[in-house]
């Protein structure tokens, strides 16, 4: 038997055993993998579609009044730019969140420098006290958390959080961020009083575009459904977790994690010390 004839035998002994299997069940997730990814980015060309849409139509619809000739008195006038202005603005900043989540999405490095995350969280907390001066917004917890992170990404990550729960309870409804240290991890929790979020909500909220309130939408001042999806992004770059719990009457929590830095922080440390209430 030639060389070239044991070889073959050699395969096909090989395809028809357990090897085989293997490989099969391997290269099947492999092609599952690729036609789930290629799902989620039809959906969130779909989901971009949808919301640059909705600003776009407003203006077009402003712009067509003005050529008709239907907004000749000055005060009208003025009405239509300052609407058109802010869907310029929503989708500048639409434009700049899907920007800042292909940037995660493909994987590329975040600037890392020691920052302490009490630090970052006082600064959010400072302005959001002046923003909804009718809410009482504390921050609790350790004195000082440093994380080897991107500082600026990191504080995003708070605002969205506290914006979140600011906008989505009713006017006065207290905010409690807490900072804390354990098992060599940094735990950020932002708790809100409000009404809560309904169970079959929760395992989405991170998705993007998702709305648990569908009410909220561009067209009533809500946000593009970002704000979480990002979150998670941002988080994740950094090796951490992130996480909502809600009772319906009784609030939400939405807590982040990041790994601890390994050694204290250099000359590089967050600017400002803030306090925990």
């Amino acid at each position: 038997m030639s060389r070239s004839s044991r070889w073959r035998l050699a395969l096909i002994g090989l395809l028809a055993g357990p090897e085989a299997t293997a490989i099969t069940a391997a290269v099947q997730r492999a092609f599952d993998a690729r036609r789930r990814a290629e799902e989620r980015l039809r959906s969130f060309v779909a989901d971009a579609s949808h919301e640059l849409r909705t600003p776009l139509a407003t203006m077009h619809g402003w712009i067509d009044l003005y050529v008709q000739g239907g907004l000749r008195d000055p005060d009208e006038l003025d009405h239509a730019m300052e609407r058109m202005q802010a869907e310029v603005d929503r989708m500048r900043l639409l434009v700049e969140e899907l920007a800042l989540l292909a940037h995660l999405d493909g994987a590329r490095p975040l600037d890392r420098e020691p920052v302490d995350v009490v630090a970052l969280a006082g600064e959010v907390v400072d302005d959001a006290r002046v923003v909804s001066a009718d809410r009482t917004i504390t921050l609790r917890g350790v004195a000082e958390a440093v994380v080897d992170g991107d500082g600026p990404r990191i504080q995003q990550v708070l605002r969205n959080l506290v914006g979140n729960a600011v906008q989505h309870t009713p006017p006065g409804t207290p905010v409690t961020v807490t900072v804390g240290s354990r098992d060599g991890e940094v735990l950020v929790t932002v708790r809100d009083e409000g009404d809560g979020i309904a169970p079959e909500h929760l395992p989405h909220l991170f998705e993007r575009f998702y709305r648990a309130d569908p009410s909220r939408s561009r067209d009533t001042g809500g946000t593009s459904g970002l704000g979480l999806a990002i979150v998670e992004a941002i988080v994740t770059a950094h090796g951490g977790t992130a996480g909502v719990t809600s009772t319906p009457g009784q609030g939400t929590t939405v807590r982040v994690t990041f790994p601890a830095a390994v050694s204290p922080a250099g000359p590089h440390r967050a600017r400002g010390r803030a306090r925990p209430a």
